[in-house]
């Protein structure tokens, strides 16, 4: 009965919007396999804090994870923060996503076994991975006073005085160090479960014998072999309710023995358990890509092209977190320079290219008609603001988010960049001046730039290297309304004083305000 619950469950939510609950604070350990691997240098290209934080990438990542497993959720995480940027990468990821969608029946099976193992998110994975300590000094130490426990068991047998005696000093002891370890070491207890229970998990999928699989898990197997003892062994059992069995589980420190077996086992072979939960994260993911696939109207299979030249080809691009979204075309061979008016689109139209971009290469899906595009690493320069801690302006901040950027170009591979506003902490003339100067640099060093301004002259500066784009409005008498389609062409409008009016400023101060802007433009001065 149980069983057909679950399953009734799943597939009720495969291709529905997923509502997992996020506490304070659980998208620090839904990061920690990918902090892991940041920290070890494991990959070529990662997705950067800044431009994750400016895409919101943490809402993208809760729109796709259903939170089936501890695994699932930190390599879906990761994977989004990974994009491929080799072929044999990307084959290998778009392989495993369309197995888990053309066999449904395959697919229902490993989410039971996946449903079965759980989300454990205060599980530590990472120091299973890479512990930093591990030795049999605490596994002697109970193994000794479970010892001390049967021979006063023995004692009080023999000399019920003085066993008595004994028995109940070492009742007292082993009680009050079991609940003091306890308390010290339960973030631990859960890690190791958690991993036994991926074990366990592995072993049930290599038993389903599903050969199109089993191809790809050839040596998470040859790990699973290895981790064969803990298995057998089980996992560490805590506080089961019944009153008797917990008392002796903490008299004879039963648990706390079970433990330290484990965690030795599991630390001298933590590289067959990254293996493992790497691969089990792996199906789990494809399958929350799988049902956020079948969750959208429209979406595109990307066409990735390695080892070209920067371009994009991109039909009727949506953005993945608006409920009801303008579409966009994007055909780019160089760098695109976007003006237009406040609130007109410019920064969605931003987020939704690297966006696009992003999800293309991670998860071999796109918000679009049709995406055919390089291979890229992704950079952003948009949401940012002043470091007060650090003590430095937002200038300061600005200007070395764009280094970062112009930096990577002397590396190898294409580069995807978004800027909003390009150096708008400074006065007019220097940023139009430092702007264009950098903007320059980027399309000349081969990045693929697209950058949205207010300051219309940045369009004569840079209409050699930049293709022209904007945004309009229509004003009427009491409103500005937008349709949020791109056009080629520098804007030819200017909104943000008839702005002050339909939010009801003095007519005074807004008539006032265009003729200097007009007196301006018509004289370079203002008076």
């Amino acid at each position: 009965m149980r069983l057909r619950k679950i399953k009734k469950q799943l597939k009720q939510k495969f291709g529905s919007v997923p509502d997992p609950h996020y506490f304070h604070g659980d998208m620090e350990y839904i990061r920690a396999y990918y902090d892991f691997r940041k920290n070890a240098g494991l990959d070529k290209f990662l997705i950067d804090e800044i431009t994750w934080n400016d895409l919101n990438m943490d809402g993208i990542f809760k729109r796709i994870n259903p939170g089936l497993s501890t695994s699932g959720e930190q390599y879906l995480y990761y994977m989004l923060r990974s994009p491929a940027v080799t072929e044999g990468d990307y084959n290998g990821r778009k392989a495993l996503i369309e197995l888990v969608e053309k066999k449904p029946d395959l697919r229902l099976k490993l989410q039971i076994i996946l449903a079965r193992l759980g989300c454990t998110r205060r599980a530590d994975l990472s120091r299973a991975f890479c512990p930093s300590t591990h030795g049999y000094g605490w596994l002697l130490f109970y193994l000794v006073l479970m010892l001390l426990v049967l021979a006063s068991i023995a004692a009080a047998v023999l000399s019920p005085k003085h066993g008595l005696m004994l028995l109940f000093v070492m009742f007292a002891l082993n009680t009050a160090l079991h609940e003091f370890r306890i308390r010290k070491i339960q973030r631990d207890f859960d890690t190791v479960n958690y991993t036994v229970n991926m074990i366990f998990a592995l072993h049930r999928i290599r038993k389903l014998k599903a050969p199109d699989l089993d191809c790809q898990l050839t040596e998470a197997y040859k790990s699973l072999d290895r981790l064969h003892s803990a298995i057998r062994t089980g996992g560490v059992t805590g506080a089961s309710g019944n009153s008797v069995g917990d008392i002796i589980t903490s008299f004879l420190l039963l648990d706390l023995i079970a433990y330290e077996f484990l965690k030795n086992k599991l630390g001298r072979n933590h590289k067959d358990v990254f293996n493992v939960h790497e691969n089990l994260g792996k199906i789990d993911a494809a399958i929350s890509i799988a049902s956020y696939r079948k969750s959208l109207k429209t979406y595109a299979k990307p066409e990735i092209s390695f080892g070209t030249a920067g371009f994009m080809d991109v039909l009727q691009m949506v953005h993945p977190l608006i409920t009801h979204p303008v579409p966009n075309n994007l055909l780019a061979n160089n760098s695109v320079l976007i003006t237009g008016s406040n609130a007109s689109g410019k920064s969605t139209y931003l987020k939704t290219t690297a966006l696009c971009a992003i999800m293309a290469q991670s998860i071999c899906t796109c918000t679009a008609e049709k995406y055919h595009a390089s291979a890229f690493h992704i950079y952003s320069s948009m949401a940012l603001s002043d470091d007060l801690l650090a003590g430095e302006s937002y200038y300061i901040v600005e200007t070395k988010s764009l280094k970062r950027i112009l930096d990577r170009t002397a590396y190898e591979g294409a580069i995807l960049c978004v800027i909003d506003e390009v150096l708008r902490g400074t006065n007019t003339v220097e940023r139009i001046a430092a702007s264009s100067e950098v903007l320059e640099a980027l399309a000349q060093k081969g990045a693929l730039c697209l950058a949205a301004t207010h300051d219309i002259e940045l369009c004569t500066l840079l209409k050699s290297s930049y293709h022209l784009y904007h945004f309009e409005e229509i004003i009427s008498e009491n409103d500005m309304l937008f349709d949020y389609i791109i056009r080629e062409g520098p804007a030819q409008s200017r909104n943000a004083i008839n702005l002050l009016k339909i939010i009801g400023f003095d007519d005074v101060i807004v008539e006032r305000a265009h003729k200097r802007a007009n007196r301006y433009l018509n004289d370079g001065i203002w008076d």
